[in-house]
């Protein structure tokens, strides 16, 4: 089993990933024995759909996306390496969020990252590439960008279409200032699946005063318009604090009214530049 999930094919793919495609009707031309794998994981899975009564053409569209078969290996590699377990060790990080730069067109007084100006020290784009495919080879099944601002630095598209090149799952964070409409398609054919937009407050004033920047909540709302539009997963993200804390029932209806497909909330970690203001002690009642 090990070397079924970890052992890799000629194109890079674990065999367990090359053999699941071609269950799901992709070509193979790794070799015989990996011909062999992809048969007998096909004869396992038909007889298991048979016996959990599953729709064996339903199963074969599932896999057809190369991050479920990632994910799939990455499992399977846990359990040859350490066995079931509760939760279950992987072998590597299902999800790596990666702050790509610290460059940032807003100031806001909560960042965890006090983001601003890039750091002197920051990665050229071949030293991130030859990062993502660490990462991959590593068996990582999903890449989240953070920042500072990712979409504000050009090295992000590039860096996307080498993660989705290599079959992870991308999403990313930000503050929704930069996504125009034609962003925001560029996103969704990037292969971007997760969008998370920051937002702190129905009201204008109080997001802005918070991100430090006056006219920001208008153009996160707007960045939230457009990805909802290009059919992007969008999420709608809201630190609470004792500012805000009444806001979240409002902050939900318009995520609903916008088109965001989720809300979800942090709460206030004073690092960054949040350890300025950490002695207001902004932690919700």
């Amino acid at each position: 089993m090990l070397e079924l999930g970890v052992k890799k094919s000629p194109d890079g793919s674990s065999r367990l990933e090359s053999a699941l495609s071609f269950f799901a009707g992709g070509k193979h031309a790794n070799g015989l024995r990996d011909c062999i794998y992809g048969l007998a994981i096909q004869v396992v899975l038909r007889v298991g759909c048979r016996i959990f009564d599953f729709d064996v053409h339903a199963l074969r569209d599932y896999m057809r996306d190369p991050v479920v078969r990632r994910g799939i290996a990455s499992v399977v590699r846990g359990i040859a390496e350490y066995g079931v377990t509760k939760p279950q060790l992987l072998s590597a990080p299902f999800l790596v969020v990666w702050n790509l730069t610290n460059l940032c067109n807003l100031a806001c007084k909560h960042c965890y990252q006090g983001a601003g100006a890039p750091s002197p020290d920051e990665l050229s784009l071949e030293e991130k590439i030859a990062v993502t495919a660490q990462l991959a080879d590593a068996g990582v099944v999903a890449i989240a960008f953070s920042g500072g601002e990712p979409l504000i630095h050009p090295h992000f598209f590039p860096i996307v279409a080498e993660a989705r090149k290599m079959g992870m799952f991308v999403a990313v964070a930000t503050n929704g200032t930069m996504i125009d409409e034609e962003t925001a398609h560029k996103l969704e054919n990037a292969g971007v699946g997760y969008v998370e937009i920051s937002l702190d407050s129905v009201r204008p004033e109080v997001h802005d005063e918070f991100r430090g920047v006056p006219g920001s909540w208008k153009r996160t709302i707007q960045g939230i318009k457009n990805c909802a539009h290009a059919g992007l997963y969008t999420v709608i993200a809201t630190t609470v604090t004792r500012s805000n804390i009444r806001d979240v029932p409002e902050l939900i209806r318009l995520a609903k009214r916008l088109g965001a497909n989720r809300f979800t909330h942090f709460n206030f970690i004073p690092t960054g530049r949040g350890v300025e203001i950490s002695s207001l002690d902004l932690s919700p009642a």
